[in-house]
């Protein structure tokens, strides 16, 4: 999946061995499945299918191709499974970036635009067909959630009812902390934004915009999941013109408005991933009026000026208050 994962289970010193091969079979399943890094995986050999074939997904994957596509409908196309080719094209996929970044023409953009939502799910035997060249299935934005759902819920069944799941900033956690305590989630503060900042292009970036980044906020966890998505960590900028990584899958381009990052509370880490994704999309004021149209605990942190304001959901204002 690109990214890196931390479990933290309370059980005897003897069960780490198991628990270790527990948590790499899970994600191996998971990212062997739906990575796009992976020329093997399932996800990978649709892709490479022409326009009319079809392709029959294992039951994991086709579970969370229907999450998906109905997060598509709920959000009317700001989270798209089908996204991926627009995401290459501006250079945040799978394939990477090749020398300095250059925004692809319009008419490379009406091209790749005709494949956006252009497969039809069929129930019936788990099939998925392609109905245009050049439409490709992308489940980065939903797959990390689903691998901590995956390995929480293995390691439930397995008897290790007090753990914390965390895969690529996305979180899950059960039961009490070590220390005996609920456990501890922070939501970053992006840093704000300087006037001429050096270009990230990766977490890991150590940049003094970066380095300015802490806590926003620290909530108290027993069973749920948390998910943040954010535009502060990866983008590229060209002649003064900042370019984020989110795509919004309805214009094809980067999104342009002052959302810095949308944190989302849900039971179901995999939808709490794919609802922070469509809030980034959506922006502030769509993305807070969405939100509490459709109950969702979201936490929207804005750029203003040399500052951020929060703008919290009716939802996850109740769940702060209540604890629940």
């Amino acid at each position: 999946m690109g990214t890196y994962f931390r479990v933290r289970a309370i059980a005897d010193t003897g069960d780490s061995e198991a628990i270790r091969a527990l948590v790499g079979q899970r994600l191996e399943g998971v990212d062997r499945a739906m990575s796009t890094y992976r020329a093997d995986s399932e996800i990978s050999h649709f892709n490479r299918l022409a326009a009319g074939e079809s392709f029959v997904f294992a039951e994991e994957t086709w579970a969370v191709l229907e999450l998906a596509w109905r997060v598509r409908e709920e959000s009317n196309g700001a989270f798209d499974p089908t996204v991926g080719p627009l995401v290459d094209a501006w250079g945040f996929g799978a394939p990477g970036r090749s020398g300095e970044p250059t925004p692809p023409l319009d008419d490379r953009l009406v091209e790749l635009r005709r494949a956006v939502g252009a497969i039809e799910l069929a129930s019936e035997g788990h099939r998925v067909l392609k109905r245009e060249d050049g439409a490709a299935l992308d489940l980065s934005a939903i797959a990390k959630g689903w691998a901590v759902d995956s390995v929480s819920e293995a390691l439930l069944k397995a008897g290790y009812t007090n753990h914390l799941v965390e895969v690529g900033g996305e979180v899950r956690t059960a039961g009490s902390s070590p220390a005996g305590d609920p456990w501890r989630i922070a939501i970053e503060r992006p840093p704000v934004r300087v006037t001429d900042p050096a270009p990230i292009s990766a977490p890991a970036s150590a940049t003094a915009e970066a380095q300015r980044a802490g806590p926003q906020r620290v909530l108290l966890f027993t069973d749920g999941s948390l998910a943040t998505s954010g535009d502060y960590r990866n983008y590229w900028e060209r002649d003064g013109v900042r370019y984020s990584h989110t795509i919004d899958p309805r214009t094809g381009r980067p999104v342009e408005h002052a959302l810095a990052s949308a944190s989302v509370f849900h039971p179901s880490c995999a939808v709490a991933d794919a609802y922070a994704t469509a809030l980034m999309v959506l922006g502030p004021e769509d993305g807070l009026a969405w939100a509490d149209e459709n109950n969702i605990a979201a936490l929207l942190l804005v750029y203003r000026e040399d500052s951020l304001e929060e703008l919290p959901s009716a939802a996850f204002r109740n769940r702060l208050e209540t604890g629940n």
